[in-house]
């Protein structure tokens, strides 16, 4: 393990993934732990969709560090040392949204709806944050949101994030993650904040139903989310006492973008209809404890601000068999791929899998 990135001393790895690892450090200067995230030298040829991973780890470090709100992981500084790109941003101390939604599907907890009416009140806040800054996240998911010791939400991972007239806008490239991607991401048309929306629908159906609207391989995923309408969740069997969040979700999970709620104050506004009052400030210590211990191969990729892409393929042969996949679906190829390496460990294994 190195010992220094810049000024920053390094302490522990926090997680490790293809693209890089994610460091505990600490600053000297103003005396406070701090996460780092580092790229692998991967150069700056193309990468997924013509956008290289240099290009869009700078763009995190440009999207995330010109937002500064309490829901959003802060960034602090950018910089090179000895050939390694780093990030220095908050250390978050908490777990992910989605460790929360595994122990929840498997019944091991119970989020309450005044928790859901919290998680999604807060990341809606945040969100209105970005947008108004010019900002959409475009990869809103449970895995890039970190719930704290103390309750709140805080949204991480802006590396595919759009800023409104940068130099490098990513406008075009249909990218994220197939479970919460907008009908228009997939279908590579012009988008807009409203995608973040359909991404918060999805969570929230998530959260209340313990199930995402669509499923399957991301070829089918991108088939129902274009043209099927999903379940209401008071359809669902035994869940009939979701029917005051039917007409939310609806609106919210949309195809067509002007259908959904114009912005986050708007969807959050729903929200408060629903429930009668406005979201709790934080996510109640009961959900916030109730956690199992984590397994110990999950433990590193769910320490906050960490790494959940599969670390025991080279960076360089998953990029190239992203790009070589991406001329045939586009941009499911990068999903695919990762899957494949999750469930592979070796290189046969895994493009027999692709093929």
């Amino acid at each position: 393990m190195i010992d220094r990135l810049g000024k920053y001393r390094v302490t522990e790895v926090l997680g490790e993934g293809a693209m890089g690892i994610v460091y505990r450090g600490f600053d000297p200067d103003i005396r406070r732990q701090v996460a780092l995230k580092t790229m692998r030298a991967l150069g700056d040829g193309d990468g997924v969709s013509g956008v290289s991973p240099a290009d869009r780890f700078r763009n995190e470090a440009r999207a995330a560090g010109r937002l500064q709100h309490p829901g959003i992981v802060a960034v602090y500084d950018f910089g090179r040392d000895a050939g390694v790109d780093f990030i220095a941003m908050e250390y978050v101390r908490g777990h992910t949204l989605s460790r929360y939604l595994a122990q929840a599907a498997a019944g091991q907890l119970d989020i309450d709806d005044n928790d859901v009416q919290s998680i999604i009140g807060q990341l809606l806040d945040a969100l209105h944050h970005a947008h108004e800054q010019g900002v959409w996240h475009r990869d809103v998911k449970p895995s890039n949101l970190i719930i704290t010791q103390d309750g709140k939400v805080k949204v991480s991972d802006f590396g595919i994030a759009r800023i409104e007239s940068a130099e490098l806008t990513l406008a075009a490239s249909a990218i994220g993650t197939p479970l919460y991607m907008a009908p228009e991401q997939f279908q590579g048309r012009a988008i807009d904040r409203r995608v973040d929306l359909y991404a918060t629908g999805v969570v929230l159906y998530q959260m209340l139903t313990k199930r995402t609207p669509f499923s399957g391989a991301a070829e089918t995923l991108m088939y129902k989310a274009v043209h099927e309408a999903p379940v209401l969740p008071s359809r669902l069997p035994g869940l009939a006492h979701l029917q005051p969040y039917d007409e939310v979700l609806a609106r919210a999970l949309a195809k067509r973008p002007e259908q959904r709620f114009a912005d986050a104050v708007q969807f959050r506004d729903a929200l408060v209809a629903v429930a009668g009052r406005m979201h709790a400030a934080a996510v109640s210590n009961a959900t916030v404890t109730a956690l199992l211990p984590p397994r110990p191969a999950a433990a590193a990729a769910d320490r906050g601000t960490g790494s959940s892409v599969p670390s025991h393929f080279d960076a360089v042969v998953l990029a190239q068999a992203e790009a070589s996949l991406v001329r045939h679906v586009g941009p499911l190829a990068q999903g695919l791929v990762r899957r494949a390496a999750r469930e592979c460990h070796d290189l046969p294994a895994r493009y027999a899998r692709l093929a």
